[in-house]
């Protein structure tokens, strides 16, 4: 099993590139769209991958999560390409400069 999963890359990474090269806020649709269109990933490779990418962006949007809802359905990056990794991170960053 281990094998198949070093063949493709997370579902939140190829998420988080996705966003990032939109260089714009989308749909949760339109992600799940590129994500497999982009074939990095198969994890996805269920009945609803749709519903997983949807899932994974409203998880990943709570507080200190990678991703932030700007609308009903719609994602954007919640930190840019040269911010903090995970929101461990973003937490102590936050605290330092408070």
């Amino acid at each position: 099993m281990a094998k198949q999963q070093a063949k493709g890359e997370s579902a939140r990474e190829v998420t988080r590139d996705v966003l990032r090269q939109a260089g714009e806020p989308l749909h949760a649709k339109e992600v799940a769209t590129r994500v497999l269109a982009s074939g990095r990933c198969r994890s996805l490779s269920g009945k609803t991958p749709e519903a997983s990418i949807a899932a994974l962006l409203a998880v990943g949007s709570k507080p200190g999560g990678p991703f932030k809802r700007v609308g009903k359905g719609i994602y954007a990056v919640a930190d840019d390409a040269t911010g903090p990794a995970n929101g461990k991170e973003r937490k102590q960053q936050a605290k330092a400069g408070a």
